[in-house]
């Protein structure tokens, strides 16, 4: 049994790092399409669509590299992907800073897949929208357990222009928010927006199959 076991796990941990090099190619294919286009609008989608796809294949990455392949480590995870995000998007200047705070949390699969989502869309919406005109300014992202109890609080916030007055009405037309919204909802989570000074977006949310543990936060600048 024990061996049946190790064969398993060996089968699953190679699917995740097949399943990985897979989306790794695709979004080769897809920097190779921005690098045949210099239509602003088309660069804009096809640059959305790479960040999601490395996202999910961090994800796979992820897993290929835990012992334990029934939940994720959400903090690893999340730290890794914004880090990379923000090396492949933020301004060539270092006028926008980036800060990490993340507690230690794990869930499953089901939850870590729009977790990923989830912030890939907000911290990309930071990057393009929050600093115009060469303004300098800074990206948070924090994760910690609520009361100490099992919710975890997400939360993806800049000290940029602060949200337009309109927000509300183009909110319902940006496929990014529109789709952090489906995907606050895949997680059961409350979502609520402060509008200024900046743009704060918190998601709180309960773990599945995974929990907080009640260790001290780390930060990474």
């Amino acid at each position: 049994m024990a061996a049946s076991l190790r064969e398993k796990e060996a089968l699953l941990k190679e699917v995740h790092h097949r399943v990985k090099n897979n989306l790794q190619v695709i979004s080769s294919l897809l920097r190779l399409e921005l690098g045949r286009t210099a239509e602003p609008g088309v660069r804009l989608v096809l640059g959305e669509m790479q960040n999601r796809i490395v996202s999910m294949a961090l994800l796979h990455e992820t897993l290929y590299r835990s012992d334990d392949l029934s939940r994720v480590d959400l903090s690893t995870y999340l730290n890794r992907l914004v880090q990379q995000l923000f090396r492949s998007s933020a301004p060539p200047s270092g006028r926008v800073a980036l800060q990490v705070t993340v507690a230690p949390a794990f869930v499953d699969m089901e939850q870590a897949v729009p977790c990923g989502l989830l912030v890939t869309e907000l911290v990309s919406n930071s990057l393009k929208h929050a600093f115009p005109d060469n303004r300098s300014g800074e990206i948070r992202v924090t994760l910690s357990p609520v009361d100490d109890g099992p919710a975890l609080r997400l939360v993806v916030a800049d000290t940029g222009v602060g949200l337009p007055v309109d927000f509300d009405a183009r909110r319902a037309q940006s496929l990014g928010l529109v789709l952090v919204s489906d995907l606050a909802r895949q997680l059961r989570g409350t979502l609520s927006i402060d509008a200024g000074p900046g743009a704060t977006f918190t998601l709180v949310f309960t773990p599945r199959g995974g929990h907080h543990l009640p260790e001290p936060s780390w930060d990474s600048r």
